[in-house]
């Protein structure tokens, strides 16, 4: 079914689910692997702003390469530096030039209201994309002494 995936990772907590569920996804379908990042700049009045060093980005994609080639599934990366906002149309346009038909990304689980004010990534690329997005979320922090009935939300189940 999916023979080519799209794996778009970033530094945050969040994206440290989407390569083992991604491996999960590869191995079962037989697919191979598109790592991608991308870094968002910003122009300010003398200079451009980047929230990463290039070497911090490609530290990045080598340990994801990494850790689909262990796993025995061909993987290659890329490392693209976008203005700031159009993240989700550079995954969407990329996932297109590389035939995926796959999009692995992470959420942080925020609402449609909350995507949408804050401007999720996730939230665009699900917009965008022409081809299957799959979401992955990790499991819901749950703080000491709460009693589990707050800690998952209403229809969780």
């Amino acid at each position: 079914m999916f023979k080519r995936i799209l794996v778009a990772i970033d530094s945050s907590d969040y994206s440290q689910q989407v390569v083992p569920a991604a491996i999960e996804m590869a191995r079962k379908f037989q697919a191979d692997v598109f790592v991608l990042h991308v870094s968002e700049h910003d122009h300010g009045r003398a200079a451009v702003y980047s929230t990463e060093t290039p070497a911090e980005a490609t530290l990045l994609v080598a340990g994801a390469v990494k850790a689909f080639r262990a796993a025995g599934i061909p993987a290659r990366a890329e490392v693209h530096d976008v203005a700031a906002g159009h993240v989700a149309k550079d995954i969407v346009e990329s996932a297109g030039d590389n035939g995926s038909d796959l999009i692995v990304m992470g959420s942080r689980g925020l609402s449609d209201i909350q995507g949408l004010l804050l401007g999720s990534v996730t939230h665009k690329v699900m917009q965008l994309a022409k081809v299957a997005v799959l979401v992955v979320r990790g499991p819901i922090p749950v703080k000491a002494g709460q009693p589990v009935s707050q800690a998952v939300p209403a229809g969780a189940y």
